[in-house]
């Protein structure tokens, strides 16, 4: 079959094989690494511990292989070259390792919030259903087909429990307790497991939880709010003003003919041009893109 013929999911179990060859998951899967598998399942990333270390390696290797020869033909002519030749695909490597965990925890605290987004809503139509008279498995089972989001996506995997691999509901509802990331989804989930042990009150329960989940949404909005300003302001007195502050003082100390250790003040300058301003930049891009990603508004 041709790549070009291959849809992106097939292209991707393509990459993971790839790496699964010449990677290590073989033998990190041997041992039990429960915390990334939890935070892998919480992700909704259909992989093993092993298998998503052995991507982020391989992948950090090959990008740090790819950026080399651009890094060379940019900097051989420099004072000092091997620093820069060397350093950015080092840099690079380290990136993609650091970076690969925390977009695993971004889709988390993006799930997170989805769900915390949607849950009034899911709990209003949960409501409207449990009022018809549904038992509460039915309830979920209509959730799961419905379009909210993660909350769907977390129904789901009790219904594929219950209905394709023959386990209880119970059971189901307790792992999905144990892993959901958000507290107050998990917090509705027991006391929708308590109600389906002990029977009746379901309607109720969902109306008086419709409102104080939606005042709860309310509170979120106000603290996102915040937390921008905040970005704002630490953008502007800290990054904005170091990066003027250091600029200043390099022009400074090349008047005065000063030196930084085995670097020129050219080389120090054309590393903060070229190396820390876009990479700090991109740090702090990236943080404010998690913020909005799967946002609360």
């Amino acid at each position: 079959m041709k790549l070009e013929q291959l849809n992106e999911k097939e292209l991707i179990d393509l990459y993971v094989k790839f790496c699964y060859r010449i990677g290590l998951q073989k033998h990190i899967d041997k041992k039990p690494l429960e915390n990334i598998a939890k935070s892998l399942y919480q992700a909704d990333v259909d992989m093993t511990p092993g298998m998503f270390i052995s991507v982020t390696i391989v992948s950090a290797a090959i990008l740090s292989i790819l950026i080399f020869p651009f890094s060379f033909l940019l900097f051989f002519r420099m004072e000092n070259p091997i620093f820069f030749i060397m350093g950015i695909p080092f840099l690079a490597f380290i990136l993609v390792i650091i970076g690969a965990p925390f977009t695993i925890f971004n889709k988390i605290e993006s799930k997170k919030l989805e769900i915390e987004r949607d849950l009034p809503y899911a709990l209003g139509f949960m409501s409207v259903i449990a009022s018809a008279g549904s038992t509460p498995i039915d309830v979920i089972r209509r959730i799961s087909v419905e379009d909210y989001g993660p909350i769907s996506t977390e129904f789901g995997k009790v219904v594929y429990e219950v209905d394709f691999l023959g386990g209880d509901v119970i059971s189901s509802m307790r792992h999905l307790i144990q892993n959901t990331p958000s507290e107050t989804f998990r917090g509705i989930c027991i006391d929708f497991t308590n109600i389906i042990e002990s029977g009746g009150g379901l309607k109720e329960y969902l109306i008086i939880k419709t409102g104080d989940v939606m005042e709860i949404r309310r509170q979120t909005l106000k603290v996102f709010v915040e937390s921008l300003s905040v970005f704002a302001e630490l953008y502007l007195g800290g990054v904005v003003m170091i990066i003027i502050l250091s600029i200043i003082g390099i022009i400074v100390a090349t008047i005065l003919g000063m030196e930084f250790g085995p670097l020129s003040a050219k080389s120090v300058f054309t590393m903060l041009i070229y190396g820390v301003i876009p990479t700090v930049n991109i740090i702090f891009l990236t943080l404010l893109w998690s913020k909005y990603n799967g946002s609360p508004v």
